[in-house]
């Protein structure tokens, strides 16, 4: 499988009432054509964990914490690498009903009718025809939010107030760094859940890699792992896959969510997030999700242009990894189609540029630059030879140049929205617009970017994995982004993936594991 190279639900059975039975689950897996002995080397446990996320993490610490033995296993050198430079933050759902727990004291009292109101504003931006969020799943992950946090602080960590409901729509909390600055945040949870997961008596497998699930008159009964040309078979009473998503698979993009690559999305994330979990899933019978998507992040400048500089980085409004240019970016610019029109307010949320993008499907699409700002300039020079980057002296030669009819017509729109003469169409406020300059004009080829993926394998309230008639497949979970699509409709809530990855995580191992003491 070709893969790009670089660069989490469960209420848990105290929540909803639902059942882990580990031998009474509904439904069977469909068998293999041959169903194999376990091959190689052979490691007998309770419970097998795939993936070293937040949640395959939290799963395997809830699960050793109340008396399972434990195997997790992650391909990559070291656990939490799709982690590692987050900063941290978790949302949090803070009510009457959890206040025990709350992390600060908000302005206002939140209640879950008014959370779910903001969630739902949120993950609809760009709505399509699909049938979530699923907010039962959606409001009883966020209730144990805090608690969750609560439990993650044992390990060692302190949580304190980082963002506000009035701000961003949730209450978020992120870990103090202060003690090590020149720790992130994300590196640090993963330190502090590593050394717990260590003396819970987790065994850890590094750079093993899960190919199959190993399956006995239709349950799953272990998983087979690749680790330097060795074949190992760990022999386990439930399997958890928490292998991430897809957004490293050339194949599954193609497959799933086409316009990724034929737009040129860049993938922000981890690119050993091939779709594991989703190979193996499918070949046990696993039901898909038939309405994948992305997680959009914001959008930046070209692939061709990233790799000829990296300097083309600092030309966005908000970057994961450099300090963005002042006035580097597109919010107070035109943002316009292959046609030069105009089709969004670009200073609106990354997420809705990113999808609208998309949808639009009129690629590629180009933010226009003017000669005013001499250190743009500097970088924009550099991309000319790959095509990517246009410039002429007028916009009239910029348009023939491109191709497109409607860049000068469009110019004047926005030259006489920016100066205050009309309102804008798309909504932009003339705050946000700066007037052009005088030329030599660029056009930049801008493409959206993500950093997750939603889609993966379907679960039932429980995070058991069902086929296509909904039946659970017996001794299977997932937990985390390979099944979390049913958290959103288009657009991601700010910080809230990082949140229910450990609420899934930690209530999914805590109910395996009681379920079979």
């Amino acid at each position: 499988m070709k893969t790009i190279n670089r660069r989490s639900f469960c209420a848990g059975a105290a929540i909803l009432g639902g059942s882990f039975a580990l031998a009474g689950c509904s439904g069977t897996a469909s068998k293999q054509a041959d169903e194999e002995k376990p091959k190689g080397e052979i490691i007998e446990t309770d419970i097998a964990v795939i993936g070293s996320g937040l949640a395959g993490e939290a799963c395997a610490l809830a699960a050793a914490q109340n008396g399972a033995k434990v195997v997790l296993v992650e391909k990559s050198p070291t656990l939490g690498i799709s982690f590692q430079t987050s900063k941290g933050n978790v949302s949090i759902y803070q009510g009457v009903e959890n206040e025990e727990f709350w992390q600060f004291v908000s302005e206002t009292t939140d209640t879950m009718d008014e959370f779910l109101a903001r969630f739902k504003k949120a993950t609809e931006t760009g709505k399509v025809d699909a049938p979530y969020p699923d907010y039962d799943r959606v409001k009883a992950l966020m209730q144990a939010s805090c608690e969750t946090v609560n439990w993650v602080e044992k390990t060692g960590i302190d949580f304190i107030q980082s963002f506000t409901k009035e701000k961003v729509g949730t209450d978020t909390v992120w870990p103090d760094t202060s003690a090590d600055a020149s720790k992130a945040a994300g590196q640090l949870i993963t330190e502090k859940m590593t050394a717990a997961l260590e003396d819970a008596g987790v065994e850890i497998l590094l750079e093993h890699e899960a190919t199959e699930l190993v399956t006995e008159d239709g349950k799953v009964t272990g998983v087979v792992l690749q680790s330097n040309g060795k074949t190992k078979t760990v022999a386990a009473k439930a399997t958890v896959l928490a292998c991430g998503g897809f957004g490293g698979s050339v194949d599954y993009l193609n497959e799933f969510v086409p316009s990724v690559e034929k737009i040129g999305f860049q993938y922000l994330g981890n690119a050993m997030n091939t779709g594991d979990g989703i190979t193996m899933g499918k070949a046990v019978g696993a039901a898909l999700y038939d309405n994948c998507w992305v997680i959009p992040f914001n959008i930046m400048p070209s692939r061709k242009l990233a790799e000829v500089d990296p300097s083309f980085a600092t030309l966005v409004d908000m970057s994961m990894s450099t300090k963005p240019l002042e006035g580097g970016g597109v919010a107070s610019k035109m943002l316009v189609d292959a046609q030069g029109k105009r089709f969004v307010n670009e200073a609106g949320p990354g997420i809705l540029l990113a999808s609208s993008m998309a949808d639009h499907d009129v690629a590629p699409y180009y933010a226009l630059f003017d000669s005013t700002n001499a250190e743009a300039c500097e970088i924009l020079e550099k991309g000319i030879s790959t095509g990517d980057v246009i410039k002429a002296d007028t916009i009239d030669d910029l348009a023939s140049a491109m191709g497109a009819v409607a860049l000068a017509e469009t110019f004047a729109s926005y030259q006489a929205f920016a100066e205050g003469s009309v309102e804008d169409e798309y909504g932009k406020s003339v705050e946000k617009a700066v007037a052009y300059g005088e030329g030599p004009y660029y056009l930049v080829s801008y493409v959206p970017s993500y950093v997750a993926t939603m889609g993966g394998l379907k679960t039932d309230s429980d995070c058991r994995v069902v086929d296509d008639a909904g039946n659970a497949i017996e001794g299977l979970w997932a937990i985390g982004e390979i099944t979390h699509r049913f958290m959103y409709n288009r657009s991601f809530v700010r910080h809230c993936s990082n949140s229910v990855g450990l609420s899934m995580g930690r209530l999914t191992g805590e109910a395996i594991a009681k379920d079979l003491a």
